[in-house]
């Protein structure tokens, strides 16, 4: 169950909750156990809404660009004229338009130095923002990044309560039996999550939809070793 207290995000889990989470784990989980369980899920949500509000940095990039070249484009309707167009009627409809801006027509065209400034300053602000882009691209969130964390948060949890972490690879065997013990774990818990939140949740028990979660899984176990070797620590 899931509610919003102060407009912050909050988990929240009933008794019965916890006789479905255990039922599905195969494994008692007492008091200790399960109040470190809801803090680890209370901190995902926490930061998998700011995950979940941070844009693709290449999706911004590409608007920003968008309004670069916009401005550019704009600059260059208003101080080259087409070939189509006499030079009289260019001036006149440049005056006339000068006139009803209540832009400097005379010695200076107030038209053609606004589209100069308005390019020259929305071209500056592009750059700027786009050079924040990069920033944030080397330290921002990757999506998923948030839920990969919480299942190694969890499988520490387990495994300091000397309960099952282990996940199984081989889909021959989930297709065939159950699924791990600590994959039905994720499963259930997930379900107290709202939708949004949640990541290769199954929507049944079923093989093929627990397949999914448990290769999503191992891949967040295997990141975070692949990580730490790049970075010349050990696991």
């Amino acid at each position: 169950m899931f509610s919003a207290a102060g407009r912050k995000p909050q988990l929240v889990t009933t008794t019965l909750d916890w006789v479905r989470i255990e039922e599905a784990y195969g494994h008692p989980l007492d008091p200790s156990v399960r109040k470190r369980i809801r803090a680890a899920a209370g901190q995902y949500i926490e930061w998998a809404e700011l995950e979940q509000n941070v844009r693709p940095s290449a999706e911004c990039s590409t608007r920003v660009c968008m309004i670069k070249d916009a401005a550019r484009a704009f600059r260059r309707a208003i101080l080259e004229c087409s070939p189509k167009i006499s030079r009289e009627a260019d001036y006149y409809a440049r005056s006339l338009i000068c006139k009803h801006m209540d832009l400097a027509f005379d010695g200076r065209d107030g038209l053609q130095n606004l589209a100069a400034q308005v390019d020259r300053d929305v071209t500056n602000a592009c750059e700027r923002a786009l050079a924040e882009l990069r920033c944030q691209e080397s330290s921002g969130f990757r999506p998923g990044e948030m839920w990969e964390q919480l299942i190694r948060d969890l499988t520490i949890i387990a495994a300091d309560a000397q309960l099952p972490t282990t996940v199984r690879k081989d889909t021959d065997k989930i297709k065939s039996g159950k699924p791990s013990p600590f994959v039905s774990l994720v499963r259930e818990l997930q379900a107290c999550l709202p939708q949004e939140y949640r990541r290769s949740h199954p929507s049944s028990a079923g093989a093929a939809a627990n397949i999914a979660l448990s290769t999503a899984i191992v891949r967040a176990r295997t990141r975070r070793r692949v990580a730490k070797t790049a970075s010349g620590r050990s696991e």
